[in-house]
């Protein structure tokens, strides 16, 4: 660090003198003052770390200077000087911030060895700031990154990026964010929450799909110890985890009934209490909510209470599925590309014009998490630096004699069964490498192989 700049303030000239004398030595930058109202200017123009302040002073007694001096310049790390045995000044002064205290008559090595011991507080305070600062400029890159991730230029796309905008500023607004799987509705909340004021705490997420139905209410709730067969130990649940910040509940529709009760309740009393406790903690919660399901209905279907319904819809934001955007296909496409080539360590120049007229008769039943996926992997398979049609395997067979329903199914398959052969053909035919890059169990890719009668040659 930078020298430590000390500021001594002393009304005995005494003791600014041979104290200034003996600091200077150490090559530390000192400063001196007789009265708090010359040593306040001072601190006013330079960036002190320590100061040393006698207990006795004149104008005010060294206890209100020291408050006067931490509530002005809370970074300053402050030594008390106190005469012999006034214990009742020196627990004050440390109960007011004061790091560390000399009585007189003291030694120099002493004022020496306490500026010593302060100088980590320095230098912890000085390495605090900087991590306060680097985190400033994380959120903003998040918030830059939020931006960009939100890709599309799409009237339908800009339509979200103004609801996530305005909504955010509605900080304790309960918001359902709807939406097909895949289309970003996780996204949707974190911009939400990056944008607000809780945007500093921890955003909890949790999807209702991946808990089991006996742990939910433990999940949600927390529990403490002996409550039910397993509780070794307390446990808080995911709302005191969000407590001052955002809890996400994704697939809201997959909640028990019962549980849905509890879930208004704690949106109205914003409390909530563990398993097995009789004791109510209060909760400062922002909810916000996802489902893929025409919510609506299934409350007209008795699967979703109205009144929960109704609780968690404050407002609404709908994210429209990738086919209904396509003009946001080849912006995204480039997007991911970008982002894997780097994290893939391949070299893209250039995109093929028949990938981008392929993709846009594609109907991406996954959105833009199955663009993201396809993209990956069109990378992996790539061996030269253009992409090409063949890389992303997806069909384009004309199949007007189908209906829908089969289209969709035969779609599936024959992407399934061209990844396959690509991944044998990317791996010289070697099945466990071939399983390792798909991502599933040797067993699985064999089963594969014999349903679509892929045979290596």
């Amino acid at each position: 660090m930078d020298k430590l700049k000390i500021l001594v303030l002393d009304d005995e000239k005494r003791y600014r003198d041979t104290l200034k004398e003996y600091l200077s030595d150490f090559e530390y930058e000192v400063y001196s003052a007789e009265l708090p109202s010359v040593a306040f200017k001072i601190a006013d123009k330079i960036n002190i770390d320590i100061a040393i302040i006698d207990i006795r002073m004149p104008e005010m007694d060294g206890i209100a200077v020291l408050k006067k001096l931490k509530d002005q310049f809370p970074n300053i790390e402050v030594i008390m000087i106190t005469g012999h045995g006034d214990m009742n000044s020196v627990i004050e002064a440390l109960r007011h911030g004061a790091s560390d205290y000399l009585t007189k008559p003291f030694r120099l090595p002493e004022i020496q060895a306490a500026i010593r011991r302060t100088k980590r507080f320095v230098e912890l305070q000085n390495r605090f700031n900087s991590l306060q600062n680097q985190f400033s400029l994380i959120s903003t890159e998040l918030k830059e990154k939020f931006g960009s991730e939100i890709i599309g230029n799409s009237p339908e796309i800009i339509k979200v990026k103004e609801l996530i905008c305005r909504f955010a500023k509605t900080d304790n607004s309960a918001i359902l964010i709807t939406g097909e799987s895949g289309t970003g509705k996780e996204l949707v909340a974190r911009g939400i929450h990056l944008l607000s004021s809780r945007k500093h705490n921890y955003f909890c997420a949790v999807n209702c799909n991946a808990v089991p139905e006996n742990l939910f209410e433990s999940e949600f709730f927390g529990h403490i110890k002996g409550s039910f067969t397993g509780a070794k130990e307390d446990r808080i649940g995911w709302f005191e985890q969000a407590n001052k910040s955002t809890l996400f509940i994704d697939e809201i529709g997959e909640l028990p009934n019962h549980l849905q009760v509890k879930l208004l309740r704690v949106l109205d009393d914003k409390k909530i209490r563990r398993i097995g406790s009789n004791k109510d903690i209060p909760i400062d919660v922002r909810i916000i909510t996802a489902t893929n399901k025409d919510i609506e209905l299934e409350t007209k279907k008795g699967n979703f209470r109205n009144d929960l319904y109704h609780r968690l819809n404050t407002f609404m934001i709908n994210i429209p599925p990738l086919r209904e955007r396509k003009e946001d296909i080849p912006i995204l496409l480039e997007y991911f590309v970008s982002i894997f080539s780097q994290s893939i360590g391949k070299r893209c120049l250039s995109i093929s014009p028949e990938v981008y007229a392929r993709l846009n008769s594609y109907p991406f039943t996954g959105n833009v998490r199955e663009l993201k996926n396809i993209t990956e992997r069109a990378l992996i398979l790539c061996d030269s630096t253009t992409l090409l049609p063949e890389h992303f395997m997806i069909s384009d067979i004309n199949k007007t004699t189908q209906t829908e329903p089969e289209r969709r199914i035969f779609d599936l398959e024959q992407i399934e069964k061209n990844t396959i052969i690509s991944a044998l053909k990317a791996t010289n035919n070697n099945k466990t490498h071939a399983a390792k890059l798909l991502n599933i169990s040797w067993q699985l890719l064999h089963r594969k192989m014999r349903k679509f009668k892929i045979e290596i040659k």
